[in-house]
């Protein structure tokens, strides 16, 4: 009988759901053609949202606040926010963490190198008359290049611990739960993500404008509305992973795996 038959006796005699964590079958996770969709469009959505992060929206509703209309103002990346998470989510429930960290730090990497490339593009002359007709002069480029690029420091840093706090949450929590429950520990992994992300966001990127009063509101309700969309995409959050758990066959348990985001294979594992 070879090992991968036992095994598979074994998991078949008793279900995961109903092993010790412990007992839990490690199975190895592998490079897949959904792995390779999953990564592209969890880089492609969070370049999407630190892109949309430098744009801060305001929108005026007519119910009255102490006395003067209700002003509600956020970013314009809540819009896509759900979606990075939600394949980062998938990830980390099918594949695992370690794939999961690497897919994480593509996405950081993609965002760093397209800080560089606008770097260079700022640091270009402006052709005369075509500034003068769309009135994107050298100043007004620098201007702007100083902005994104900070907004974009504000993204990442939040992307970073946002998207680890996430993944180690869901990877605990599978094994905790013996795999069972997998909408709960996505939600409770999203909200604690979309906590942490807002937090930092938040601070980095209006600390020098907003006082305390105005962050703590935008805090509340970038939370509040990121929380809500990442909800209501959670079944097909969850509908994905258990799809991609049959079509795949991996349903990786990260029993022992270490959730240093710096670790990887042949260090710290």
């Amino acid at each position: 009988m070879t090992a991968s038959s036992s095994l598979s006796e074994s998991t078949t005699a008793t279900p995961l759901s109903q092993m010790p964590p412990a007992a839990h079958p490690k199975q190895a996770t592998r490079i897949t053609p959904a792995v390779i969709f999953l990564a592209i469009a969890f880089v492609s959505f969070l370049l999407i949202s630190n892109a949309l992060g430098a744009r801060v929206c305001e929108v005026v509703l007519p119910w009255p606040f102490s006395g003067e209309p209700l002003r509600l103002t956020f970013s314009a990346a809540i819009i896509s926010f759900p979606f990075a998470y939600l394949f980062a989510s998938v990830l980390t429930e099918v594949y695992g963490y370690r794939i999961s960290r690497v897919v994480i730090w593509s996405g950081l990497a993609a965002n760093l190198i397209l800080i560089g490339f606008l770097w260079l593009m700022a640091l270009l002359p402006t052709q005369p008359e075509w500034a003068a007709q769309t009135g994107f002069t050298d100043d007004v480029q620098r201007h702007w290049f100083e902005a994104i690029t900070h907004m974009f420091v504000a993204s990442v840093s939040a992307c970073f611990v946002g998207e680890f706090a996430n993944a180690a949450t869901l990877a605990r929590m599978k094994v905790a739960m013996h795999g069972r429950w997998a909408g709960l520990r996505i939600m409770a992994g999203s909200a604690l993500a979309a906590l942490l992300d807002t937090l930092v966001f938040v601070v980095i990127a209006f600390a020098y404008v907003l006082d305390a009063d105005a962050m703590a509101r935008m805090i509340g309700l970038e939370f509040v509305f990121k929380c809500t969309l990442q909800w209501l995409v959670l079944p097909l959050t969850v509908g994905l992973a258990r799809l991609l758990k049959r079509l795949d066959g991996i349903d990786h348990y990260d029993v022992g795996t270490s959730l240093n985001p710096f670790a990887f294979r042949g260090r710290g594992e």
